[in-house]
């Protein structure tokens, strides 16, 4: 009888290397800037409707992938110039 195999994956050699790099420090820098703008499309997707894209076309989605990121930075730039919003300001109409 024939000595039992596990089949190794054509690309079990590419996993075996990003396990070495795995405890280096550009790992751990590229790990965090990775979850850093994985955080901002989070936001994106639930505090501003980014769900799907609303304009046709790869410039189109360009545009208003764009345009929600000015959003973003817009409301960051706030933030930190004004510090956080300390009541609710409410519009009345008269």
């Amino acid at each position: 009888m024939a000595a039992r195999q596990v089949p190794r994956d054509i690309h079990e050699d590419a996993r075996d290397m990003a396990r070495r790099l795995m405890g280096t420090k550009r790992f751990l820098k590229s790990r965090d800037e990775r979850k850093r703008i994985e955080m901002r499309f989070a936001h994106l997707k639930t505090h501003h409707g980014f769900e799907r894209m609303r304009l046709r076309g790869l410039s189109g989605a360009r545009d208003e992938f764009h345009l929600a990121a000015i959003v973003q930075n817009l409301k960051t730039m706030a933030l930190h110039l004004l510090g956080p919003p300390t009541g609710q300001v409410r519009a009345s109409i008269a």
